[in-house]
C-alpha cells in the first residue's frame, strides 16, 4: 500500500458542527439574497422565498438520506456515480465545483459589503487600477478575506470547522435578535398585505432576457424567484464533508434535518419583516447590505442596532464563503480520487490531512472572481451550476431507491409510492419526483431569463466536458463507464433479511423491546411463528389448533404494526408443522441472512442469531 493510500481525511467533525456548516452557507445567503430578489420581485419577494423554500426542502432531505447512505466527500457528484455513469457523476461534480467557488467569492463580497457598511470610509479608499484593470475597494476586502479563508483550511478542517460553528451560533443568536425586536416595533400587517401585492419590478433591466407573451413585472418576479434559490444553496456542505464526520450515520440525518427547518424559519421571517417594515425600493436600492439597512429603519434603536446586525452578516457571510473553501477542495479531491479528473488533484497533506492541492487552487479561483465585486452576476451564475447539480441529485436518488434497493439508509424521506418491480417491492419517494421537476423548471428558467449566466455556465460546463474527454482517453478509460461507481462506492451498509421465531402465546411487548434492543432498521424482519403438531397430545387441543392460529396471527400483526411505526420493514407468518423443517424450507424460499429467536432468560431477554 503507498502512502498516498494510506492517508485519509480525518474524522473530526460532530453533529454541531455538521449541522453549522450546513446552516452557515446557507443560513448567511439571506444577507444578500433579500436585497437581490427585492429588487426584482419587488413587493412580493415573501412569495418568490417560499416557493424556493419548498424546493429546498426536497433537495435538503435527499441529502440527509443519501450522505449517510454513501458516507464519501463529494455528494452528488458520488452519488450519481454510484446510480448512473462516470460521465454524469462528472458534470453534476463539475456544476457544483461552480456553485463552490462561487460561493467563496460572492459570500466573500457580502462580507465586505457590511464591512462597508460598518466602515464605509476604509471600503472606499482603497482602490487598485493596472492600466484598464481596475479592483474597487470591495474587491480588495473580499480578497484578503479569502486569503485568510485558505490559510484556515490548509491547516485542518478541525480548526475550519469550529471556526464555522462559533461564528453560525454567534449568528442565530443576533437573527433571533432582529427578528423578535423587528416583529415588535417596526411591523406593519398593512404595509405587509399592500405591498405583497406588487408582483414583480416594473423597470426593464438589461441583464433579463424577457418573454414577449408575459408583462416586464412577471418576468422580473420569475427572474427573481430564480434568485430567491440562492438563499437556499449550500445544504450539500453537509455530504461534502460526510468523510470527515464522526457518525456520519447519526449526525448527518439530525444536522440535515435541523439545517432546513433554521433556514426556512430565518428566510420567511426576515422576507415577511422585511415586505412589512419598509417599503420595497427602499429595500432593492440596499444590494450590498439588505438587513442592515433594513434594521436602520427599526425605531428607538435601529441606528445602534444596524452596525450591530452589521458584524453578524459579516462573520456569517465569511463562515459561507469558508465553507465553499471546504466543500471546492473535498469535491474536487473526490472528483480526482475516482479517475473523473486528474488524480494528482487527489492529495491528502501527510500531517494535517487536508486536501492541500485543491485548496490551494480553488481557493485562489475563488479569490480571484470576487475582485470585480459584482453581486447580481456572481448570483445568477451561483444557480446556474447548484441547480444543474440538483436535477441530478434528484434523479440519483430515485434511481438508487431502485438499483439499490437493498442498500441500508439510516434515515429515508417520508412519503413514498409502494411499486412491484421485477418481482421486488420497491419505494419511489414522492419528493424526490416532485424536486425532480421543481429543481428541472427553475434551471430552465435561469437559462432563458439569465443571458450572461447561460452563456458563462455553459462555456463552463463546455470546458470541463473538454477535459474531461482529453483525461478518459489519456488514462486510457472509457468516457461512459457504469461500473466504476459500483466498485469503487460502497455503501456503508446493506439491508439484511432474518427470519425472527416468537413462540405462539409469547409476551408481544418482550418480543418487541428485544428487537428495539438488539436490532436496528437496517434488519429486514420476517417474523414467524411455527404450531408444531408433536405438542398436541390429544383430540381436544388439535380442534382448538384453528383458534390457535388465528390467535397467533393477530399478535404477530399488531407486533410488526408497532415495529413498522418504529421504523423497521416486517412481514408476518404462522405455519402448522414440524418446526425445523418449516424453518429451514422458509430460510431457503425466502433466501435469508440468517434465523434468530428469543431466547428465555431468567429477568430479561434476549435475540439469539
Amino acid at each position: 500500500m503507498t502512502e498516498q493510500q494510506e492517508i485519509e481525511l480525518k474524522r473530526e467533525i460532530g453533529w454541531f458542527g455538521s449541522f453549522a456548516m450546513g446552516y452557515g452557507d446557507v443560513g448567511a445567503d439571506i444577507f444578500i439574497a433579500l436585497g437581490i430578489v427585492t429588487l426584482y420581485a419587488a413587493g412580493a419577494m415573501p412569495i418568490a422565498f417560499l416557493v424556493a423554500a419548498l424546493v429546498y426542502i426536497a433537495i435538503g432531505l435527499a441529502y440527509g438520506e443519501l450522505a449517510p447512505a454513501y458516507p464519501y466527500a463529494g455528494g452528488v457528484h458520488v452519488y450519481s456515480l454510484r446510480g448512473l455513469n462516470t460521465l454524469v457523476s462528472f458534470i453534476a461534480g463539475w456544476a457544483l465545483m461552480l456553485d463552490y467557488v462561487l460561493d467563496i467569492s460572492l459570500f466573500s463580497v457580502a462580507s465586505a459589503g457590511y464591512l462597508k457598511f460598518i466602515f464605509p470610509q476604509l471600503v472606499e479608499n482603497l482602490n487598485i487600477k493596472i492600466q484598464s484593470i481596475h479592483i474597487n475597494g470591495l474587491g480588495i476586502i473580499a480578497g484578503m478575506l479569502v486569503a485568510l479563508l485558505i490559510i484556515l483550511n490548509y491547516f485542518g478542517i478541525k480548526y475550519s470547522s469550529g471556526f464555522i460553528s462559533l461564528l453560525v451560533f454567534m449568528g442565530i443568536a443576533i437573527q433571533g435578535i432582529i427578528l423578535i425586536t423587528g416583529f415588535v416595533l417596526k411591523f406593519n400587517i398593512e404595509t405587509f398585505i399592500e405591498q405583497i401585492k406588487i408582483i414583480g419590478n416594473s423597470i426593464r433591466f438589461s441583464e433579463v432576457e424577457y418573454f414577449d407573451f408575459l408583462t416586464v413585472p412577471t418576468n422580473n418576479f420569475l427572474y427573481g424567484l430564480t434568485l430567491a434559490m440562492a438563499s437556499f444553496i449550500g445544504i450539500e456542505s453537509i455530504a461534502q464533508a460526510a468523510e470527515e464526520t464522526k457518525r456520519p450515520y447519526k449526525w448527518i440525518p439530525r444536522a440535515v434535518k435541523l439545517s432546513v427547518l433554521m433556514v426556512i424559519i430565518f428566510v420567511i421571517s426576515f422576507s415577511i419583516l422585511a415586505t412589512g417594515s419598509l417599503s420595497w425600493e427602499t429595500l432593492a436600492d440596499a444590494v450590498e447590505n439588505p438587513i442592515a439597512a433594513m434594521v436602520k429603519n427599526f425605531p428607538i434603536i435601529g441606528t445602534s442596532l444596524s452596525s450591530f446586525v452589521a458584524i453578524a452578516a459579516f462573520v456569517l457571510c465569511l463562515a459561507s464563503s469558508n465553507t465553499g473553501v471546504i466543500g471546492a477542495s473535498r469535491l474536487v479531491a473526490s472528483m480526482g480520487k475516482f479517475s473523473l479528473l486528474p488524480r494528482w488533484l487527489f492529495k491528502i497533506h501527510p500531517i494535517f490531512r487536508t486536501p492541500s492541492r485543491t485548496i490551494l487552487l480553488f481557493g485562489t479561483i475563488g479569490l480571484l472572481l470576487c475582485l470585480p465585486g459584482d453581486i447580481p452576476f456572481l448570483a445568477s451564475l451561483y444557480n446556474f451550476g447548484a441547480l444543474l447539480g440538483y436535477i441530478i441529485l434528484m434523479l440519483s436518488l430515485i434511481i438508487l431507491r431502485i438499483k439499490d434497493s437493498n442498500v441500508y439508509r439510516p434515515w429515508k424521506i417520508p412519503i413514498n409510492i409502494r411499486i412491484n418491480h421485477r418481482g421486488k417491492s420497491l419505494e419511489i419517494p414522492v419528493l424526490g419526483i416532485i424536486g425532480l421537476g421543481s429543481t428541472t423548471i427553475l434551471w430552465g428558467l435561469v437559462i432563458l431569463l439569465h443571458p450572461m449566466a447561460r452563456i458563462a455556465g455553459f462555456l463552463w460546463l463546455g470546458a470541463g466536458l473538454c477535459i474531461y474527454i482529453l483525461y478518459r482517453k489519456f488514462i486510457k478509460k472509457s468516457i461512459i463507464d457504469n461500473k466504476t461507481g459500483s466498485e469503487l462506492v460502497v455503501p456503508h451498509a446493506y439491508k439484511m433479511e432474518i427470519i425472527l421465531l416468537v413462540r405462539p402465546f409469547e409476551e408481544i411487548e418482550i418480543v418487541k423491546k428485544s428487537i428495539l434492543e438488539n436490532l436496528d432498521t437496517r434488519f429486514v424482519i420476517r417474523l414467524l411463528s411455527v404450531i408444531d403438531l408433536t405438542q398436541f397430545k390429544d383430540k381436544a387441543e388439535i380442534d382448538e389448533l384453528e383458534h390457535i392460529r388465528e390467535q397467533t396471527e393477530n399478535d404477530l400483526m399488531n407486533l410488526a404494526k408497532e415495529l413498522r411505526a418504529a421504523g423497521y420493514e416486517v412481514s408476518t407468518s404462522v405455519k402448522i408443522g414440524e418446526l425445523v423443517k418449516i424453518v429451514e424450507a422458509e430460510a431457503i424460499k425466502n433466501k435469508v441472512d440468517g434465523v434468530a429467536y428469543i431466547k428465555r432468560l431468567v429477568e430479561k431477554a434476549s435475540i439469539e442469531k
